[in-house]
Protein backbone atom coordinates (compact mmCIF):
# COMPACT_ATOMS: atom_id res chain seq x y z
CA UNK A 1 0.00 0.00 0.00
CA UNK A 2 1.43 3.42 -0.85
CA UNK A 3 0.47 6.55 1.14
CA UNK A 4 0.87 10.03 -0.41
CA UNK A 5 -0.23 12.56 1.96
CA UNK A 6 -1.05 15.76 0.96
CA UNK A 7 -1.81 18.72 3.07
CA UNK A 8 -2.99 21.68 1.60
CA UNK A 9 -3.84 25.40 2.58
CA UNK A 10 -6.74 25.80 0.18
CA UNK A 11 -9.39 28.57 1.16
CA UNK A 12 -7.54 31.83 1.98
CA UNK A 13 -9.35 32.81 5.03
CA UNK A 14 -9.43 29.86 6.54
CA UNK A 15 -7.60 26.06 6.42
CA UNK A 16 -8.51 23.22 5.21
CA UNK A 17 -6.63 19.85 3.83
CA UNK A 18 -6.69 17.17 1.91
CA UNK A 19 -5.51 13.70 2.72
CA UNK A 20 -5.10 11.99 -0.67
CA UNK A 21 -3.00 7.94 -1.50
CA UNK A 22 -3.59 5.09 -3.57
CA UNK A 23 -4.49 1.74 -2.04
CA UNK A 24 -5.46 -1.65 -3.04
CA UNK A 25 -3.67 -1.91 -6.16
CA UNK A 26 -4.56 -4.62 -7.81
CA UNK A 27 -1.94 -6.29 -10.39
CA UNK A 28 -4.52 -9.12 -11.93
CA UNK A 29 -6.72 -6.36 -13.18
CA UNK A 30 -4.14 -3.91 -13.71
CA UNK A 31 -5.96 -0.52 -11.55
CA UNK A 32 -6.14 0.56 -7.92
CA UNK A 33 -7.92 3.08 -5.84
CA UNK A 34 -7.77 6.69 -3.58
CA UNK A 35 -8.11 6.73 0.03
CA UNK A 36 -9.32 10.29 -0.01
CA UNK A 37 -9.72 12.21 3.72
CA UNK A 38 -10.93 16.26 3.34
CA UNK A 39 -10.40 18.05 6.97
CA UNK A 40 -12.12 21.82 7.34
CA UNK A 41 -10.98 24.42 10.01
CA UNK A 42 -13.02 27.19 11.17
CA UNK A 43 -11.95 30.28 13.15
CA UNK A 44 -14.54 32.01 15.62
CA UNK A 45 -16.19 33.89 13.29
CA UNK A 46 -17.18 30.86 11.12
CA UNK A 47 -19.35 27.98 12.14
CA UNK A 48 -22.71 25.97 11.09
CA UNK A 49 -24.11 24.02 13.66
CA UNK A 50 -27.44 23.50 11.52
CA UNK A 51 -26.48 20.59 9.35
CA UNK A 52 -26.33 22.64 6.41
CA UNK A 53 -22.75 22.58 5.51
CA UNK A 54 -21.40 20.43 3.34
CA UNK A 55 -18.60 19.06 0.67
CA UNK A 56 -18.42 18.45 -2.72
CA UNK A 57 -15.28 16.37 -4.07
CA UNK A 58 -14.60 15.25 -8.21
CA UNK A 59 -11.46 13.05 -8.60
CA UNK A 60 -10.49 13.37 -12.13
CA UNK A 61 -8.13 10.19 -13.23
CA UNK A 62 -6.74 9.64 -17.46
CA UNK A 63 -9.17 6.92 -17.75
CA UNK A 64 -11.92 7.70 -14.84
CA UNK A 65 -13.67 10.12 -13.29
CA UNK A 66 -15.66 10.02 -9.79
CA UNK A 67 -17.91 12.13 -7.30
CA UNK A 68 -18.64 11.76 -4.21
CA UNK A 69 -22.22 12.38 -2.80
CA UNK A 70 -22.80 15.69 -1.35
CA UNK A 71 -22.09 15.22 2.16
CA UNK A 72 -23.32 17.27 5.00
CA UNK A 73 -22.32 18.02 8.05
CA UNK A 74 -22.09 20.78 11.36
CA UNK A 75 -19.06 22.18 12.68
CA UNK A 76 -18.45 24.92 15.21
CA UNK A 77 -15.87 27.96 15.89
CA UNK A 78 -12.64 27.04 15.90
CA UNK A 79 -12.88 23.29 14.95
CA UNK A 80 -10.80 21.06 12.94
CA UNK A 81 -12.84 19.07 11.76
CA UNK A 82 -12.93 16.00 9.01
CA UNK A 83 -16.05 15.95 7.23
CA UNK A 84 -15.02 13.37 4.66
CA UNK A 85 -13.16 10.12 4.59
CA UNK A 86 -14.02 7.17 1.74
CA UNK A 87 -12.02 5.14 -0.93
CA UNK A 88 -12.40 6.17 -4.46
CA UNK A 89 -12.39 4.06 -7.43
CA UNK A 90 -11.21 2.03 -9.32
CA UNK A 91 -8.58 3.86 -11.25
CA UNK A 92 -7.64 1.94 -14.62
CA UNK A 93 -3.91 2.14 -15.24
CA UNK A 94 -2.32 1.87 -19.37
CA UNK A 95 -1.59 -1.17 -20.53
CA UNK A 96 1.89 -0.29 -19.57
CA UNK A 97 0.70 -0.12 -16.12
CA UNK A 98 1.49 3.63 -15.80
CA UNK A 99 -1.47 6.31 -14.67
CA UNK A 100 -0.94 9.84 -14.82
CA UNK A 101 -1.71 11.73 -10.99
CA UNK A 102 -5.36 12.05 -10.20
CA UNK A 103 -6.54 15.74 -9.58
CA UNK A 104 -8.83 16.05 -7.42
CA UNK A 105 -11.16 19.22 -6.96
CA UNK A 106 -13.03 20.37 -3.62
CA UNK A 107 -15.89 22.28 -3.08
CA UNK A 108 -17.87 23.54 0.26
CA UNK A 109 -20.37 25.60 1.55
CA UNK A 110 -20.15 26.69 5.10
CA UNK A 111 -22.12 29.66 5.05
CA UNK A 112 -23.74 31.97 2.80
CA UNK A 113 -20.92 33.81 2.77
CA UNK A 114 -18.21 31.56 3.10
CA UNK A 115 -17.86 28.57 0.58
CA UNK A 116 -14.30 27.89 0.04
CA UNK A 117 -12.32 25.28 -2.58
CA UNK A 118 -9.57 23.69 -3.58
CA UNK A 119 -7.29 21.22 -5.38
CA UNK A 120 -4.75 18.86 -5.16
CA UNK A 121 -3.18 15.82 -6.91
CA UNK A 122 -2.57 12.48 -6.07
CA UNK A 123 0.72 10.25 -7.76
CA UNK A 124 -0.38 6.98 -9.17
CA UNK A 125 2.11 4.27 -9.35
CA UNK A 126 3.37 2.21 -12.33
CA UNK A 127 1.49 -1.03 -12.00
CA UNK A 128 3.65 -4.19 -13.16
CA UNK A 129 2.25 -5.80 -16.04
CA UNK A 130 3.30 -8.16 -18.43
CA UNK A 131 6.87 -9.73 -19.18
CA UNK A 132 8.78 -9.18 -22.20
CA UNK A 133 10.61 -12.11 -23.63
CA UNK A 134 13.80 -12.80 -26.07
CA UNK A 135 15.45 -15.24 -27.59
CA UNK A 136 18.64 -16.40 -29.35
CA UNK A 137 18.94 -18.24 -32.79
CA UNK A 138 19.82 -21.88 -33.06
CA UNK A 139 20.21 -24.95 -34.89
CA UNK A 140 17.82 -27.79 -34.65
CA UNK A 141 18.74 -29.67 -31.58
CA UNK A 142 20.34 -27.22 -29.92
CA UNK A 143 19.75 -24.80 -27.35
CA UNK A 144 18.01 -21.49 -28.08
CA UNK A 145 18.06 -19.11 -24.62
CA UNK A 146 14.52 -17.69 -23.99
CA UNK A 147 15.20 -14.60 -21.90
CA UNK A 148 11.80 -13.13 -19.84
CA UNK A 149 12.41 -9.77 -18.85
CA UNK A 150 10.47 -9.72 -15.36
CA UNK A 151 8.37 -6.47 -14.61
CA UNK A 152 7.57 -8.35 -11.29
CA UNK A 153 10.05 -10.83 -9.29
CA UNK A 154 6.80 -12.77 -7.99
CA UNK A 155 5.46 -13.39 -11.60
CA UNK A 156 5.33 -16.42 -13.13
CA UNK A 157 5.45 -17.39 -17.13
CA UNK A 158 4.04 -20.06 -19.45
CA UNK A 159 6.16 -20.78 -22.36
CA UNK A 160 5.03 -22.32 -25.06
CA UNK A 161 6.22 -22.22 -28.69
CA UNK A 162 4.76 -22.89 -32.72
CA UNK A 163 7.18 -23.63 -35.88
CA UNK A 164 4.58 -24.71 -38.45
CA UNK A 165 2.02 -27.12 -38.12
CA UNK A 166 4.17 -28.07 -34.91
CA UNK A 167 2.94 -26.20 -31.15
CA UNK A 168 4.02 -27.47 -27.32
CA UNK A 169 4.84 -26.19 -23.92
CA UNK A 170 8.09 -25.20 -22.99
CA UNK A 171 7.74 -23.96 -19.21
CA UNK A 172 4.63 -23.94 -17.01
CA UNK A 173 4.52 -21.47 -14.58
CA UNK A 174 8.21 -20.88 -14.12
CA UNK A 175 9.91 -18.47 -12.06
CA UNK A 176 13.20 -18.17 -13.62
CA UNK A 177 14.40 -15.29 -16.02
CA UNK A 178 16.30 -17.73 -18.11
CA UNK A 179 15.05 -21.22 -19.73
CA UNK A 180 16.85 -23.48 -22.68
CA UNK A 181 14.93 -24.37 -24.89
CA UNK A 182 15.77 -27.66 -26.94
CA UNK A 183 14.91 -27.52 -30.10
CA UNK A 184 12.96 -30.69 -31.40
CA UNK A 185 14.44 -32.63 -34.15
CA UNK A 186 10.52 -33.12 -35.47
CA UNK A 187 11.65 -29.15 -36.74
CA UNK A 188 13.43 -30.99 -39.62
CA UNK A 189 10.11 -32.02 -40.97
CA UNK A 190 8.47 -28.75 -40.94
CA UNK A 191 10.92 -27.14 -43.69
CA UNK A 192 12.25 -30.38 -45.92
CA UNK A 193 12.55 -27.76 -48.16
CA UNK A 194 14.47 -25.19 -46.61
CA UNK A 195 17.33 -23.97 -44.13
CA UNK A 196 15.68 -22.58 -41.61
CA UNK A 197 12.27 -21.27 -40.14
CA UNK A 198 10.56 -18.91 -38.06
CA UNK A 199 9.55 -20.35 -34.33
CA UNK A 200 7.33 -18.09 -32.29
CA UNK A 201 7.72 -18.02 -28.46
CA UNK A 202 4.89 -17.00 -26.70
CA UNK A 203 5.60 -15.71 -23.01
CA UNK A 204 1.94 -15.24 -21.05
CA UNK A 205 2.90 -13.78 -17.44
CA UNK A 206 1.19 -14.83 -14.09
CA UNK A 207 0.55 -13.51 -10.94
CA UNK A 208 -0.67 -15.93 -8.79
CA UNK A 209 -3.26 -17.53 -10.86
CA UNK A 210 -4.17 -14.42 -12.59
CA UNK A 211 -3.04 -14.36 -16.66
CA UNK A 212 -2.04 -10.78 -16.76
CA UNK A 213 -1.48 -10.93 -20.43
CA UNK A 214 0.91 -12.27 -23.31
CA UNK A 215 3.97 -11.51 -25.28
CA UNK A 216 5.91 -12.81 -28.63
CA UNK A 217 8.92 -13.27 -30.01
CA UNK A 218 10.92 -15.14 -32.85
CA UNK A 219 14.18 -16.65 -33.63
CA UNK A 220 15.56 -18.56 -36.10
CA UNK A 221 15.52 -22.26 -35.93
CA UNK A 222 18.29 -23.53 -38.63
CA UNK A 223 19.22 -27.08 -39.99
CA UNK A 224 23.29 -27.56 -39.32
CA UNK A 225 25.71 -28.42 -42.67
CA UNK A 226 27.10 -31.37 -40.50
CA UNK A 227 23.58 -32.32 -39.07
CA UNK A 228 21.85 -32.65 -42.69
CA UNK A 229 24.30 -33.04 -45.71
CA UNK A 230 23.43 -35.62 -47.23
CA UNK A 231 25.26 -39.15 -47.66
CA UNK A 232 27.19 -40.00 -50.95
CA UNK A 233 28.41 -43.48 -51.73
CA UNK A 234 29.45 -44.83 -55.50
CA UNK A 235 30.19 -47.54 -57.66
CA UNK A 236 32.16 -48.33 -60.45
CA UNK A 237 32.51 -51.02 -62.63
CA UNK A 238 33.93 -51.81 -66.15
CA UNK A 239 31.18 -52.73 -68.59
CA UNK A 240 32.71 -53.21 -71.88
CA UNK A 241 32.61 -57.41 -71.89
CA UNK A 242 36.31 -57.06 -74.00
CA UNK A 243 38.30 -55.97 -71.08
CA UNK A 244 36.62 -57.13 -68.23
CA UNK A 245 37.51 -60.63 -69.79
CA UNK A 246 40.81 -59.78 -69.90
CA UNK A 247 41.04 -58.89 -66.10
CA UNK A 248 38.68 -61.12 -65.30
CA UNK A 249 37.01 -58.28 -62.83
CA UNK A 250 34.44 -55.73 -63.33
CA UNK A 251 36.26 -53.82 -60.79
CA UNK A 252 39.49 -53.10 -62.64
CA UNK A 253 39.16 -50.92 -65.21
CA UNK A 254 41.72 -50.84 -68.15
CA UNK A 255 43.00 -47.37 -69.14
CA UNK A 256 42.12 -46.14 -72.49
CA UNK A 257 39.66 -49.10 -73.48
CA UNK A 258 37.32 -49.57 -69.91
CA UNK A 259 33.45 -48.20 -70.28
CA UNK A 260 33.63 -47.00 -66.60
CA UNK A 261 30.04 -46.76 -65.28
CA UNK A 262 29.95 -44.54 -61.85
CA UNK A 263 26.56 -45.28 -60.24
CA UNK A 264 26.46 -42.97 -57.53
CA UNK A 265 24.10 -43.53 -54.43
CA UNK A 266 22.75 -40.94 -52.13
CA UNK A 267 20.65 -40.37 -49.05
CA UNK A 268 18.69 -37.21 -47.87
CA UNK A 269 18.96 -36.55 -44.02
CA UNK A 270 16.33 -34.98 -41.60
CA UNK A 271 13.06 -35.21 -44.00
CA UNK A 272 14.96 -33.61 -47.60
CA UNK A 273 14.96 -35.18 -50.28
CA UNK A 274 17.96 -35.50 -53.35
CA UNK A 275 17.65 -32.95 -55.68
CA UNK A 276 20.95 -33.63 -57.60
CA UNK A 277 23.59 -36.40 -58.44
CA UNK A 278 26.82 -35.68 -60.43
CA UNK A 279 29.68 -37.52 -61.11
CA UNK A 280 32.70 -34.88 -62.57
CA UNK A 281 30.10 -31.82 -62.78
CA UNK A 282 27.51 -33.81 -65.09
CA UNK A 283 24.20 -34.42 -63.36
CA UNK A 284 22.98 -38.03 -63.73
CA UNK A 285 20.01 -39.72 -62.98
CA UNK A 286 20.95 -43.32 -62.59
CA UNK A 287 24.38 -43.93 -63.51
CA UNK A 288 27.03 -42.18 -65.72
CA UNK A 289 28.95 -44.32 -69.05
CA UNK A 290 32.66 -42.93 -69.56
CA UNK A 291 33.40 -45.22 -72.36
CA UNK A 292 37.49 -45.19 -73.21
CA UNK A 293 38.11 -44.15 -69.79
CA UNK A 294 41.95 -42.72 -68.47
CA UNK A 295 41.91 -42.56 -65.52
CA UNK A 296 40.17 -43.61 -62.26
CA UNK A 297 39.08 -41.28 -59.55
CA UNK A 298 35.94 -39.28 -59.66
CA UNK A 299 34.16 -36.92 -57.91
CA UNK A 300 30.40 -37.67 -57.12
CA UNK A 301 28.12 -35.26 -55.32
CA UNK A 302 24.63 -34.97 -53.84
CA UNK A 303 22.59 -32.08 -53.40
CA UNK A 304 19.56 -32.40 -51.07
CA UNK A 305 16.14 -30.02 -51.66
CA UNK A 306 16.84 -27.40 -48.71
CA UNK A 307 17.58 -24.03 -50.05
CA UNK A 308 18.82 -22.18 -50.86
CA UNK A 309 21.23 -23.92 -52.41
CA UNK A 310 20.78 -27.22 -51.12
CA UNK A 311 23.57 -29.01 -48.62
CA UNK A 312 26.12 -31.37 -50.62
CA UNK A 313 28.44 -33.66 -49.97
CA UNK A 314 31.01 -34.34 -52.07
CA UNK A 315 33.50 -37.84 -52.12
CA UNK A 316 36.37 -39.03 -54.31
CA UNK A 317 36.18 -42.44 -55.38
CA UNK A 318 38.96 -43.88 -56.87
CA UNK A 319 38.81 -47.86 -58.59
CA UNK A 320 41.48 -49.97 -59.07
CA UNK A 321 43.36 -49.13 -62.96
CA UNK A 322 45.67 -51.74 -65.42
CA UNK A 323 47.60 -48.79 -66.95
CA UNK A 324 47.09 -49.80 -70.66
CA UNK A 325 49.36 -48.60 -73.20
CA UNK A 326 48.40 -48.01 -76.63
CA UNK A 327 49.68 -49.88 -79.24
CA UNK A 328 51.83 -48.09 -81.79
CA UNK A 329 53.88 -48.68 -84.70
CA UNK A 330 56.15 -46.63 -86.87
CA UNK A 331 58.17 -48.36 -89.55
CA UNK A 332 60.93 -47.30 -92.73
CA UNK A 333 61.18 -49.68 -95.70
CA UNK A 334 63.93 -48.75 -97.64
CA UNK A 335 66.93 -49.66 -100.75
CA UNK A 336 70.03 -50.61 -99.82
CA UNK A 337 70.92 -48.28 -102.13
CA UNK A 338 69.46 -46.43 -104.91
CA UNK A 339 69.63 -49.21 -107.72
CA UNK A 340 69.63 -52.19 -105.17
CA UNK A 341 67.20 -54.84 -105.49
CA UNK A 342 67.47 -55.06 -101.52
CA UNK A 343 64.72 -53.51 -99.27
CA UNK A 344 65.28 -53.52 -95.31
CA UNK A 345 62.62 -53.00 -93.24
CA UNK A 346 63.16 -50.87 -89.66
CA UNK A 347 60.26 -50.79 -87.01
CA UNK A 348 59.20 -49.62 -83.31
CA UNK A 349 56.45 -48.60 -81.27
CA UNK A 350 55.00 -49.05 -77.57
CA UNK A 351 53.48 -51.82 -76.44
CA UNK A 352 51.36 -53.04 -72.80
CA UNK A 353 53.89 -55.79 -71.81
CA UNK A 354 51.94 -56.54 -68.54
CA UNK A 355 49.34 -58.55 -67.39
CA UNK A 356 45.35 -57.81 -67.40
CA UNK A 357 44.60 -59.62 -64.43
CA UNK A 358 43.50 -63.34 -65.51
CA UNK A 359 45.68 -62.53 -69.06
CA UNK A 360 48.71 -61.12 -70.17
CA UNK A 361 49.42 -59.17 -73.16
CA UNK A 362 50.94 -60.44 -76.38
CA UNK A 363 52.12 -58.88 -79.81
CA UNK A 364 51.80 -60.22 -83.15
CA UNK A 365 53.52 -58.44 -86.00
CA UNK A 366 53.37 -59.59 -89.60
CA UNK A 367 54.20 -57.82 -93.30
CA UNK A 368 53.01 -58.04 -96.65
CA UNK A 369 53.64 -56.46 -100.01
CA UNK A 370 52.78 -56.16 -103.51
CA UNK A 371 53.75 -54.20 -106.15
CA UNK A 372 52.18 -50.92 -106.81
CA UNK A 373 48.99 -51.25 -109.01
CA UNK A 374 48.59 -55.08 -108.46
CA UNK A 375 45.44 -55.50 -106.19
CA UNK A 376 46.62 -59.12 -104.43
CA UNK A 377 49.11 -58.52 -101.57
CA UNK A 378 52.05 -61.29 -101.21
CA UNK A 379 52.94 -62.57 -98.05
CA UNK A 380 56.17 -61.60 -96.35
CA UNK A 381 56.29 -63.22 -92.77
CA UNK A 382 56.03 -62.78 -89.32
CA UNK A 383 58.09 -60.16 -86.94
CA UNK A 384 60.01 -61.12 -83.70
CA UNK A 385 60.12 -57.77 -82.63
CA UNK A 386 62.77 -57.29 -79.32
CA UNK A 387 60.32 -56.08 -76.38
CA UNK A 388 61.70 -53.54 -73.76
CA UNK A 389 59.71 -52.20 -70.95
CA UNK A 390 56.89 -50.96 -72.72
CA UNK A 391 58.44 -50.40 -76.62
CA UNK A 392 59.93 -52.89 -78.96
CA UNK A 393 61.98 -52.94 -81.96
CA UNK A 394 63.38 -54.49 -84.68
CA UNK A 395 64.72 -54.46 -88.32
CA UNK A 396 64.70 -57.21 -90.95
CA UNK A 397 66.04 -57.77 -94.43
CA UNK A 398 62.63 -58.15 -97.05
CA UNK A 399 63.99 -60.07 -99.75
CA UNK A 400 66.27 -58.92 -102.62
CA UNK A 401 64.08 -59.73 -105.52
CA UNK A 402 62.63 -55.89 -105.46
CA UNK A 403 63.26 -54.34 -109.17
CA UNK A 404 64.41 -50.98 -108.03
CA UNK A 405 62.85 -49.90 -111.77
CA UNK A 406 59.10 -50.41 -109.81
CA UNK A 407 57.27 -49.02 -107.56
CA UNK A 408 56.17 -51.12 -104.53
CA UNK A 409 53.58 -51.14 -101.15
CA UNK A 410 54.41 -52.92 -97.66
CA UNK A 411 52.06 -53.35 -94.93
CA UNK A 412 52.49 -54.24 -91.78
CA UNK A 413 49.31 -55.77 -89.86
CA UNK A 414 50.02 -55.55 -85.76
CA UNK A 415 47.51 -56.53 -82.90
CA UNK A 416 47.46 -57.09 -79.21
CA UNK A 417 45.05 -58.96 -76.91
CA UNK A 418 43.21 -55.83 -76.96
CA UNK A 419 43.86 -54.13 -80.29
CA UNK A 420 43.68 -55.05 -83.93
CA UNK A 421 45.24 -52.32 -85.41
CA UNK A 422 44.00 -50.76 -89.39
CA UNK A 423 47.54 -51.66 -91.04
CA UNK A 424 49.97 -50.12 -91.82
CA UNK A 425 50.98 -48.98 -95.60
CA UNK A 426 54.04 -47.77 -96.54
CA UNK A 427 55.27 -46.96 -99.84
CA UNK A 428 58.53 -47.75 -101.73
CA UNK A 429 59.34 -45.97 -105.23
CA UNK A 430 61.45 -47.16 -107.45
CA UNK A 431 65.14 -46.23 -107.19
CA UNK A 432 67.25 -43.92 -109.04
CA UNK A 433 70.47 -44.83 -111.42
CA UNK A 434 73.30 -42.12 -110.36
CA UNK A 435 75.32 -40.90 -113.69
CA UNK A 436 78.70 -39.81 -113.25
CA UNK A 437 80.66 -37.71 -116.16
CA UNK A 438 84.64 -37.63 -115.82
CA UNK A 439 86.98 -35.97 -118.33
CA UNK A 440 87.81 -39.40 -120.43
CA UNK A 441 84.47 -41.39 -119.50
CA UNK A 442 80.91 -41.41 -118.56
CA UNK A 443 79.87 -43.98 -115.75
CA UNK A 444 76.08 -45.03 -114.67
CA UNK A 445 75.38 -46.49 -111.14
CA UNK A 446 79.41 -47.23 -111.11
CA UNK A 447 80.00 -48.74 -114.48
CA UNK A 448 81.53 -47.56 -117.18
CA UNK A 449 79.24 -46.40 -120.28
CA UNK A 450 81.63 -44.36 -122.37
CA UNK A 451 85.68 -44.40 -122.49
CA UNK A 452 88.11 -42.38 -124.43
CA UNK A 453 91.65 -41.47 -124.96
Amino acid sequence: MKFMPLNIQLFAASVSSISAYETDIDIANNRSYIQLSIAVITTGSTWNASGSAYVNATLTGQNNTYSIPQTYFTINKNQTKTVYTGKIGPFYHNDDGSLNPVQINVSTYITSNYSPSGSATCNMSTIARKSSVSATNANIGSNSIITINKQSSSFTHTLTYSFGSLSGTIATKTSASSVNFTIPTSFYAQIPNAKSGTCTITCTTYSGNTNIGSTTTTFTASCSESACAPTVSATIVDVNSKTTALTGNSSTLVRYKSTARITPSATAKNSASISKKTVDGTTVSNYLDIPNVSKNSFSVSATDSRQPNGFATTITKTATMINYVQLTCNANFKRANQTSSVVNLTYSGNYFNGSFGSTSNTLTMSWKYREKGVSEWTTGGTLSPTISGNTYSGSIQCGTNFDYEKNYEFMIEYADKLETKEPLTVPLNKGQGSLEIYDKAIKANGEVLFYWD
